[in-house]
């Protein structure tokens, strides 16, 4: 059957024609007022259609209901499954509703965030932040995007940054009444954007470094270009001057006189041959690969000694070594260290009859300080600025010999080794040499 259209009384006159197989009954209208049985069959049949038109709204209203049901089931899935937080904040920033994301985000149940402020949920010091947002908001129905921590589950833990965004629900009259706030978490962003800031950090600390480093090495090479310059001009010198005396014509046959010219020229080649041997040694300092491993300093003091050929009693000499500790360090570099150290005050106490040598460390938080502490001629602090460059002596070489380069080395082997060296000294009454090393490997935490 077809109808002009869904009117369910046309449904339900054809239910019930078709269910009684008869005409409709004649209105009441029609019917003459003897006639009784004509108006109850009227009215029983206006019941039926009542009723069957009851039944079609009722099935009607059942299917709208399962498809809004449907709706509000798909809705709620694709809320609470959304990939950022939404919240239903009040004027007051009362949270009304939440999905699963936000409470997830909040470190807590969904269910149970109605009724709860968001902004306990803030730290306090981006508390502020959050209010001027949340004012924005329900005054003008927009604010601009609000980045916060979020102290999650409120134990102050600001473990997650996210992105706050809304937009204002009006009522019919007008008034903001409920905010919409989505929180969208930037926290993996914004670790990248850390983690970029100290990578630039580090490159431009190691850039400052290296300049630092550059310029100091420039300023070594025109020390050590000086310092070269001037050794080596000496012996040449005095080369050149005995090789014109050798020459003269009108020098009259002296063997004795030309023996002691030669002598003076060997001696200056063999001072020259020195000084580069030296300047080679000093050069290897610096570019040699340090071997950093456990070192027990106990063990490197045994070796110098033998090295030496030193005794504690031996030759007037008393020596007083305290334990030491084990430092990262390269055995043969801290050898070195300690060899010239102790070389240097055995050399300038010889002039006493009792030479006593004491070696000893103290400690800080963060390195090991190392003393080697003597009684002999002692030095001018004056002139303690000279003592580490190279080819620099304090004495002349006809009362201590040596190349004025073991201190240089020295100093050269700490700073390798993440250390600094200094001294004090009094004329007459001795010297102490001073040196640091970290106590963790350098690039290394504790």
């Amino acid at each position: 059957m077809v109808y002009g259209n869904d009117d369910p009384r046309n449904k339900a006159e054809d239910q019930l024609s078709q269910a009684h197989h008869a005409r409709p009954a004649v209105p009441l209208s029609d019917v003459a007022p003897e006639s009784l049985n004509a108006q109850l069959d009227w009215q029983q049949h206006e019941l039926q259609l009542h009723q069957i038109e009851l039944e079609l709204q009722n099935q009607e209203l059942r299917r709208t209901n399962s498809e809004l049901e449907d709706a509000r089931r798909e809705y709620q899935a694709l809320f609470d499954g959304a990939p950022v937080g939404y919240l239903v904040l009040d004027e007051a920033g009362f949270i009304q509703r939440a999905n699963r994301t936000a409470g997830q985000q909040l470190g807590v149940a969904e269910g149970t965030l109605p009724g709860r402020r968001f902004s306990s949920f803030i730290p306090a010091n981006e508390a502020r932040s959050f209010a001027l947002f949340l004012r924005r908001l329900v005054q003008t129905g927009q604010a601009a995007p609000l980045e916060v921590s979020l102290a999650r589950t409120g134990d102050g833990n600001t473990d997650l940054v996210v992105q706050l965004q809304g937009e204002a629900m009006e009522h019919p009259s007008g008034t903001p009444i409920q905010c919409r706030v989505t929180l969208t978490d930037i926290t993996a962003q914004r670790h990248a954007q850390a983690e970029v800031q100290r990578l630039n950090a580090s490159l431009e600390a190691r850039v400052a470094e290296r300049t630092e480093q550059l310029s100091a090495l420039n300023e070594e090479l025109e020390t050590v270009m000086y310092a070269v310059s001037h050794e080596l001009l000496t012996p040449l010198r005095q080369a050149r001057d005995f090789g014109h005396l050798l020459a003269r014509p009108e020098e009259p046959e002296k063997p004795e006189l030309h023996q002691h010219y030669l002598s003076n020229i060997e001696q200056a080649m063999g001072r020259m041959e020195d000084l580069l041997h030296g300047l080679l040694q000093y050069f290897r300092a610096g570019q040699q690969r340090l071997r950093l491993r456990q070192i027990d300093l106990n063990q490197v003091l045994t070796q110098v000694r033998k090295g030496l050929n030193v005794q504690s009693t031996a030759d007037g000499i008393s020596f007083v070594i305290d334990p030491l500790p084990v430092v990262y360090g390269d055995s043969l570099a801290l050898q070195l260290i300690f060899s010239t150290l102790i070389s240097n005050a055995i050399k300038f106490s010889r002039t006493v009859e009792a030479t006593r040598i004491r070696v000893s460390c103290n400690e800080t938080a963060e390195t090991y300080v190392f003393s080697v502490e003597d009684n002999g001629v002692g030095f001018n602090m004056r002139q303690k600025d000279r003592l580490f460059g190279m080819f620099q002596r304090l004495h002349s070489t006809r009362e201590f010999e040596g190349l004025g380069l073991g201190l240089a080395l020295v100093k050269r082997f700490v700073q390798r080794h993440g250390g600094r060296v200094w001294a004090e000294g009094k004329p007459g009454q001795g010297a102490t040499f001073w040196f640091s090393l970290p106590k963790t490997q350098p690039g290394r935490t504790p």
